[in-house]
């Protein structure tokens, strides 16, 4: 039976008896627990049973929290103790027993306390020695009693080499033991230290390493006991940040840097030197080579432009890569425009020589824009704006072009964009319309066909020559949608006037190169002659020489479709391109047409060879000549006597609306007096 007693204390406990019911002893036996109380040991008889009692203290320096230990034993079977000395006797003998059970549960409570420890000790001990970072303790006079497996396998040094040495033992470079020297000050006078060096291990390599030293205090006497470090090797974790920084800063296809590396060292240059030029160069066509050769050739063709670029690059400047199809380039010390331009040409010289790729030679197409540090700005992000808006420029100047940045040149640009993003919503909004142009038989004056122009009206911007947005809807892809449109209203519109013609009237549509790389042009004019029941030959399509020099196997291809289907394919502006006979020879086209160029300035300041050599060398080939552009009678002589067939310009009629041409073929069914119509038509120009 036990009796937990505080001193100084109203409050009521508990008396254990043996089987383990809990009651209230001071209640139930008041006048032995107080005989207890005043005694503190010995024992009480009650002549009933006696009772033998002593306190014990379990907590060291807790006197006021004690156990009172009872036992308690009937007088009538313990005849033996009826004597007082025998009492004494037994209750000795009983105090005896009770101190040795209090021994036996201190002894308990301290195995178990012990075993609690060890069990903590090996679990510090397996996350000590399982840990990856490497852990080093050592003694006050930083002396090494323990490392971890992590340790010896970062550091090469294994555990009976290092024990018992300091660690600045372990180093052999002079600049090292001095950084750790440092380090160990610090320790000393702050208490800690942390931070990343590059250490070395023992086979001499370095390594970089983040490292963390801490004084260790005793928690009694708060003397210095130990010294921790606890190190981390680094060497993954760079050698992840090295592949990440060069996915970065640097071009995964031509190893060039990126736009942000090229930003951080191009502003080093601006404080280096006092003039730089900035230079941006957009390959124009890298997006149809992707399509048609695919990206592996494709990514050959851009390393192949970075190369050619480098070539004319001196050490100091800088090339890097802005996105797949355009480079930048940092010419250090050059202002001189004259200089530039005459790099920039030779540049492009190079670029436009044929790239071969397998069995095919391929053309790039570049258009460059310069701006120049400090005359232009001093600002890098406003010199790259100013570069990207020149070449933009020139790319609606025309390819293989560069163009020095200027403030004219900045409200142009934005002009263009207003223009662009107006003429997204042209066709929704019903801007677009066309006019028609009659083309007249020589011999006969009658009008054979009309070429279908396109127009745009537009309520901001008001009417918009098609010299202005044609460039920007084939540079933004908008002229597909827009084409599309144009050949179904010629188409349809044609059809119509079927009805109001004597004979068979043809439309001729201008086809853009971008409508033949983009989209399926002979299913496109199948499914319009079919929608509209127009006989395929009253449809001419006009293409212009550069759109075979470019792919000239595709489109032929396409060509060869479309004119199997009955419709007439005339080559337009005929002579200002390449004037390749090669294409003449191997394509079957039905018509040339001269351009105005050849016919405008005749007699005053032509001779008109050049038409006359195109004519002949359509007359050997067997096709039709139209002449467009003739504004004179002089001209319209020169073209009849020279065998031209066809003609079309200001001397007949100019661009009509609809309304305005049906009226014409209307009023003049027979088409057989031009000269009355041309006078009228010469007062309203």
């Amino acid at each position: 039976m036990i009796q937990k007693v505080i001193e100084n204390s109203n409050k009521e406990f508990s008396f254990v008896y043996p089987d383990q019911q809990d009651i209230s002893f001071s209640q139930e036996k008041p006048k032995i627990w107080q005989a207890i109380l005043n005694k503190g040991s010995g024992y009480f008889d009650d002549g009933k049973d006696l009772y033998f009692y002593t306190p014990v203290y379990p907590l060291e320096g807790y006197r006021n929290l004690h156990w009172v230990l009872i036992g308690a034993a009937p007088l009538d079977v313990l005849g033996v103790f009826t004597n007082e000395d025998n009492r004494t006797i037994v209750l000795i003998a009983a105090l005896l027993i009770f101190i040795l059970g209090i021994i036996s549960l201190v002894v308990s409570w301290l195995l178990l306390i012990k075993k609690e420890a060890s069990s903590r000790e090996k679990i510090t001990d397996s996350i000590f020695k399982n840990s990856k970072e490497g852990i080093m303790i050592m003694d006050a006079e930083m002396r090494i009693v323990y490392i971890n497996k992590a340790f010896s396998s970062i550091t090469g040094y294994p555990e009976d080499e290092v024990m018992g040495k300091t660690p600045i033992d372990l180093k052999t470079g002079v600049r090292l033991m001095g950084i750790y020297s440092n380090i160990w000050k610090t320790v000393n006078e702050e208490g800690n230290w942390q931070g990343e060096i590059i250490d070395e291990r023992k086979d001499g390599t370095t390594y970089p390493k983040y490292i963390t030293i801490s004084k260790i205090f005793d928690s009694k006497s708060d003397t210095l006991s130990n010294y921790l470090e606890v190190f981390e090797d680094l060497t993954n974790t760079r050698i992840t940040e090295e592949a990440i920084n060069k996915i970065k800063h640097y071009d995964e296809v031509t190893g060039l840097p990126t736009q942000l590396l090229f930003e951080i060292t191009t502003r080093e240059f601006i404080k280096q030197y006092d003039c730089i030029a900035i230079i941006v160069l957009q390959i124009t066509n890298v997006n149809t080579l992707y399509d048609n050769l695919g990206k592996k050739s494709g990514d050959i063709l851009i390393k192949e432009a970075s190369q050619r670029i480098k070539t004319f690059l001196s050490d100091a400047d800088l090339l890097g890569i802005l996105h797949k199809d355009q480079f930048i380039i940092a010419r250090i010390n050059s202002n001189d425009r004259l200089e530039i331009g005459h790099l920039m040409n030779k540049m492009m010289t190079y670029l436009k020589e044929p790239v071969e790729i397998g069995n095919e030679k391929v053309y790039l197409n570049v258009a460059i824009g310069i701006a120049v540090f400090p005359e232009d700005s001093a600002d890098l992000e406003k010199l790259i704006e100013y570069g990207n808006i020149a070449k933009n420029y020139a790319l609606q100047t025309g390819d293989n072009t560069y163009v020095f940045y200027e403030k004219e040149i900045k409200e142009s640009y934005l002009n263009n964009l207003k223009l662009e993003t107006e003429l997204r919503s042209a066709l929704e909004k019903n801007e677009l319309s066309l006019a028609y142009q009659p083309q007249v038989q020589v011999d006969s004056g009658a009008i054979i066909a009309s070429e279908a122009l396109l127009r745009w009206h537009n309520d901001n911007l008001g009417q918009v020559s098609p010299g202005q947005f044609i460039a920007v809807a084939e540079r933004t892809e908008l002229i597909i949608s827009i084409g599309n449109w144009v050949l179904e209203e010629a188409i349809r519109q044609n059809k119509k006037w079927q009805h109001l013609s004597k004979g068979q009237l043809g439309v001729a549509v201008n086809l853009s190169p971008i409508q033949f790389k983009k989209s399926d042009l002979p299913q496109i004019i199948k499914g319009l002659l079919e929608k509209y029941d127009l006989s395929a030959e009253l449809l001419e399509i006009e293409i212009t020489e550069g759109i075979l020099v470019e792919n000239m196997e595709a489109v032929s291809d396409q060509l060869e479709q479309i004119k199997a289907l009955g419709v007439k394919v005339a080559i337009d502006d005929f002579g200002t391109g390449y004037s390749s006979l090669k294409y003449l020879q191997n394509l079957n086209f039905d018509k040339l047409k001269i351009d105005r160029e050849f016919i405008k300035d005749y007699p005053q300041n032509d001779t008109g060879n050049i038409a006359k050599t195109i004519l002949n060398l359509a007359a050997q080939m067997d096709l039709k000549v139209i002449a467009e552009g003739v504004e004179t009678h002089e001209q319209f002589l020169f073209l009849k006597e020279n065998h031209c067939h066809q003609i079309q310009g200001y001397y007949f009629h100019k661009p009509l609306s609809v309304n305005d041409f049906e009226m014409l073929i209307t009023a003049n069914p027979d088409h057989s007096e031009p000269a009355m119509i041309r006078v009228e038509v010469l007062k309203e120009k």
